[in-house]
């Protein structure tokens, strides 16, 4: 286009003719400014400084003419900030004000909603007065202001709230409660909503104009809730429906008003009203229409809404009431703020165990499964090396010093007792797993408390355990800094390490300005992801002991069940906007097409016309005992971790820590440990009831108990929750058929025996080592106990084939006493069914080589070994005979059976030996002959024997303190042989014995065993057989050693001196 045909249009402007006038301005809207580069060029020529004198005149053909074109500029920035340095704010403001004609009062709005897209323009308007003159303008509309301009104004209002400065004085305009007024009125005019009067007309239906006013008035509320305070939420009840009606519009506007109603979830003083608005029903059904996996994808927003609500007790009850708690669910499956929410519903029993009928189980299984497959050890063989000896040794002196006076420092001058501190003050990143906000209270899941156990397990051996103590009070996480406190897992009481403390003024206050879930660029509000669950806070997260009285601690005394609010956060940061950004990006408009999209900004609405539940015998005692023993040992095990573990690194050192996978499997962990626990009902008092049979079954599944050990050995405190959840597990007796189902006794003992790292280096593997033994213990107990004997009797007598055999292999590897061994292994048959499992190779190897030496060792088969030590040492000699002096008579020379000759004192052979005495110096045709003729003898050990005669070992006199032994083997056991054909009784009791001591080793075993059996006459072959069972020796030596017989011919025989022997032990 032509500059100069736009200046001499422009010339038109500054005519005195009206009619001229209006023709000029009706050419530059038509052929001037149609586009973006005309609009540049009509300001580069003056233009914008021509129309202000016309914004004076009282023409209303020229102001509407004037103010159209003004609208059209504005879309392009540089003329928009023109347009503010030229000071139009004074006229628009006044049009607002004086000019009654909808028309043009409709097009003012839309010059200034296009103008407050800039910041600068936007504060100058808020500077004259606008948001005066537009909320007195909706406020004082009549019939003949049209639904457009409301439209326009509505816009303009939305547009003014980008200043986050001028927010607060726009509240206190009611600029707020004057939309949702707006909003309330047209829907009860199009019976939306009922009306309050007592009228009998009903609503005629939205007319398009009306739906486009409802439409950009849920837009602009959508602004208001993205960056709402409690003020805001207010003033959007308007009369006291504005959430009522919010609510009645999802069915028709979905998308915005849902979006609206969620921002608004996010603030903890309107979510009971939210509640009784009908947004949970609401909720509900519109997720009941679109229940697939995949639109929790793309409703995560929905998702974190009812997860929010979940934290008020009014609306726990109505989202159970309709059904609504399996939604929750799936939900969780995706959000991890609807996984937190579940942890709202641990204390209302009523609704949890709805949720574990729904599939809670098998959610968390699922989680914590996909979780321990890409987690790392999260210990390594050099964490604590040198401070767990420091421990060890404060430990030690600590039971000859007063608790309250012990205090031993480190080299670099830190105290031991670094660590006592408050729970959510600590900066232990495993200690704090959860932290939320329930009906206006801080609730923190405490996973392990920093705690001197040495001192309580003092006091519990000088006295015996009370078995009812009156509960302390709850202590509060934030005065926990001040004053440590010993908290122990009560295996009775799931709520231990449960904090409450009423929400102070320091937490952070949903009055502060608090921003949607739909910005991305920073936390949307006080309680959002920053801290629910965190391991720990940030560095300069504090909160100060609050001053107020401490509630007790039980949420079901005196509050109805479980009914009682919202994620809790370990810190407040203030809204920010995003750099580089002069106005913000709309929640409501980033996903959608509309023309009236915030990110372009250009949008300026066309304007129209209007229109129109035990034994009493001693046994049943002992063994109550012996569990009550084990579950103290296991509590104290679990205890002593608080004080194995230094400090942690700090946040400073670390840097931030990546929370979302942290927070989520730390809600797992708690809700499973709540599961663990059965029913609970409060009477005063926790009281659980049995955990139901399918939940036992989900709850002690394979996948389930496999996840929860590969967790406690992979992470950094494996004697948290997870282990004691294992403990509450193994100590239900009706989980105890489930657990050998899953041959769960095959994974402890493998843990208990093999760690990742040497346990004298690594603190966590050492843990884990002393943790399996002792869950192990507790198996033992339910496996010795008369229901365990009743239950694996008859298992084992009429169950299947796989549990016959999978409790044949896994009771040796917990039951332990001689009474329930024989009931097992002799009168139920398990003995015949591990014996045929390992002579048909049903099974690994060494599993049922272990079992048997386990079965062995618990009815007492001795280590031969161990039995044997007779001999300081052992000494290699050579035979050496000295018969220089001898006469020719005097000497024997006896021919093998290789023609090889040994040449030996005759007079002294007979002396030692009545064999060859009778066979030298008797009737025989030896005693006649010069060579002597021996067989199946062969030369080293001929010559060895004599060596051993020489030496006077068959004399009975004789103290031999370092037994002469032959280098080989073989030479030893044939000489063994030939000791005892020749009748060299003394000799051969001390050849046994020193083979035995010195040459029986997890190499030779079988071979000496296989020797008895071919050519040794049977010797050793006992002793042999128990060191095979029962010596030390790993289980890999040992199951190659059964191996290597059992591919021999001696197979059979071999089963059978194993089985004579345990049968032999059991039965006597």
């Amino acid at each position: 286009m032509d500059k100069n045909y736009v200046k001499s249009t422009i010339e038109g402007l500054k005519s005195t003719s009206s009619s001229r006038v209006q023709d000029t301005l009706l050419k530059i809207r038509s052929k001037v400014i149609t586009n973006d580069s005309g609009i540049q060029l009509f300001r580069d020529c003056g233009g914008l400084e021509c129309l202000l004198p016309h914004l004076r005149k009282p023409n209303e053909r020229i102001l509407d003419l004037t103010l159209s074109i003004l609208g059209n500029c504005c879309l392009e920035d540089e003329s928009s900030l023109a347009v503010g340095k030229l000071n139009y704010y004074g006229p628009l403001v006044s049009i607002l004000k004086t000019v009654c004609r909808d028309s043009i009062v409709g097009r003012a709005c839309r010059v200034i909603g296009n103008m407050a897209q800039k910041t600068s323009n936007a504060e100058n308007l808020h500077n004259h007065g606008v948001v005066t003159a537009l909320i007195t303008l909706i406020e004082s509309r009549d019939k003949n202001t049209s639904y457009p301009t409301l439209t326009m104004a509505v816009r303009a209002v939305r547009q003014l709230w980008m200043v986050p400065e001028k927010r607060e004085e726009m509240l206190s305009l009611n600029a707020v409660r004057c939309i949702a007024i707006l909003l309330t009125t047209e829907c009860e005019s199009a019976g939306v909503i009922k009306s309050t009067c007592n009228s009998s007309k009903e609503g005629e239906g939205l007319r398009k104009s009306q739906e486009e006013l409802i439409c950009g008035i849920l837009k602009c509320l959508g602004y208001f809730t993205t960056h709402a305070s409690a003020l805001c939420a207010e003033q959007i009840q308007g009369d006291g429906r504005g959430y009522q009606c919010l609510v009645a519009l999802t069915k028709t506007y979905e998308s915005v008003a849902l979006k609206c109603l969620m921002n608004l979830c996010y603030l903890s003083s309107c979510r009971p009203l939210l509640g009784t608005a009908g947004l949970v029903e609401c909720l509900v059904r519109i997720l009941l229409k679109n229940s697939e996996d995949s639109y929790w994808q793309k409703t995560e927003s929905a998702a974190r809404a009812l997860a929010q609500l979940s934290g008020e007790s009014v609306n726990r009850s109505r989202l159970r009431h309709c059904g609504g708690l399996p939604l929750l669910l799936a939900a969780a499956r995706v959000s991890p703020d609807a996984m937190r929410a579940l942890l709202q519903y641990v204390f209302d029993d009523t609704s949890f165990q709805i949720l574990v009928s729904k599939g809670l189980i098998s959610l968390l299984t699922d989680e914590l499964t996909t979780f321990v497959a890409t987690m790392d050890f999260e210990h390594n063989n050099l964490d604590n090396a040198e401070s767990n000896e420091i421990v060890t040794a404060f430990k030690t002196e600590e039971t000859e010093a007063p608790k309250t006076e012990a205090k031993l420092n480190t080299d670099d001058g830190k105290s031991l007792f670094v660590r006592r501190r408050g729970p959510f003050c600590s900066k232990n990143e495993d200690e704090l797993k959860v932290v939320i906000e329930r009906d206006n209270m801080i609730v923190g899941f405490v996973d392990a408390v920093d705690s001197d156990a040495s001192e309580d397990s003092e006091s519990d051996e000088e006295t015996p355990r009370r078995k009812y103590l009156k509960r302390a009070r709850s202590r509060s996480p934030m005065t926990l800094k001040k004053k440590s406190q010993l908290i122990k897992m009560a295996s009775k009481d799931w709520s231990a390490g449960v904090y409450w403390e009423p929400k102070s003024p320091e937490w952070p206050s949903s009055s502060r300005s608090a921003m949607s879930p739909d910005r991305p660029q920073s936390p949307l509000s006080p309680y959002y992801e920053a801290g629910l669950g965190q391991p720990g806070f940030p560095a300069g997260s504090q909160f100060p002991a609050s001053k107020r009285a401490r509630l007790d601690w039980s949420p079901e005394s005196g509050v109805s069940t479980g009914e009682s609010s919202s994620m809790g956060s370990s810190c407040w940061k203030d809204f920010q906007w995003s750099s580089g950004s002069e106005s913000p990006t709309s929640p409501l408009s980033i996903n959608e097409e509309s023309s009236d999209s915030e990110i372009s900004g250009r949008y300026s609405p066309v304007l129209c016309e209007a229109e129109g539940e035990a034994d009493a015998d001693g046994a049943a005692a002992r063994a109550e005992l012996d569990a009550a023993q084990v579950a103290h040992g296991l509590d104290e095990l679990i205890m002593d971790d608080d004080e194995s573990l230094d400090d942690a690194p700090t946040a400073e050192s670390s840097g931030k820590l990546e929370n979302s996978k942290t927070s989520r499997i730390a809600c797992v962990l708690v809700l499973l440990f709540r599961v663990s626990h059965g029913a609970c009902n409060s009477l005063g008092a926790i009281r659980e009831e049995p955990v139901s049979n399918h939940t036992l079954e989900l709850l002690t599944g394979r996948e389930c108990l496999n996840a929860l050990l590969d967790y406690v050995e992979k992470c950094k405190r494996p004697l948290g929750r997870a282990a004691r959840i294992l403990a509450r597990v193994l100590s239900n007796a009706l989980c105890l058929m489930s657990i050998l189902k899953h041959r769960l006794a095959l994974r402890l003992h493998k843990m208990s025996v093999v760690s990742k790292h040497p346990p004298t280096k690594c603190q966590q593997c050492k843990q884990i080592l002393r943790l399996s033994s002792k869950l192990l213990a507790q198996l033992t107990i339910l496996a010795e106990s008369s229901y365990g004997i009743g239950e694996i009797s008859y298992q084992l007598l009429k169950g299947s084939p796989a549990m016959q055999q999978t409790l044949s292999i896994t009771l040796p590897y917990i039951v332990r006493t001689e009474k329930p061994l024989k009931k097992y292994f002799i009168d139920c048959n398990a003995l015949n069914i591990l014996f045929n499992i390992i002579s048909e190779s049903k099974e690994d190897m060494k599993v049922c080589v272990t079992a048997l030496s386990k079965l062995a060792t618990n009815v007492h088969i001795k280590d031969p070994k161990s039995l044997e030590n007779r001999f300081n040492d052992q000494i290699c000699v050579s035979y050496d005979p000295i018969l220089d002096n001898l006469a020719v008579s005097d000497i024997v020379t006896f021919e093998l059976d290789d023609k090889s000759q040994v040449n030996a004192n005759k007079i002294f052979l007979c002396q030692n030996s009545e064999v060859f005495s009778a066979m030298l110096m008797g009737c025989f045709k030896e005693s006649a002959e010069k060579c002597v003729r021996l067989q199946n003898v062969t030369k080293p050990a001929l010559e060895y024997l004599f060596t051993l005669l020489h030496i006077g070992l068959n004399n009975p006199k004789c103290d031999v303190q370092v037994f002469p032994l032959a280098g080989k083997l073989e030479t030893n056991l044939e000489v063994l042989l030939l000791a005892d054909r020749f009748l060299f009784d003394k000799l051969k009791g001390l050849l046994s014995s020193a083979i035995l001591q010195f040459q029986l080793t997890p190499e030779t075993a079988d071979k000496i065993y296989v020797w008895s059996l071919s050519e040794g006459m049977g010797f050793l072959c006992v002793e042999s057989v128990a060191y095979l069972l029962t010596g030390k020796m790993c289980e890999a030596q040992r199951a190659r050693s059964f191996s290597a017989i059992l591919h021999l011919e001696y197979k059979e025989q071999w089963l059978d001196d194993i089985k004579t022997m345990i049968v032999r032990q059991l039965v006597k």
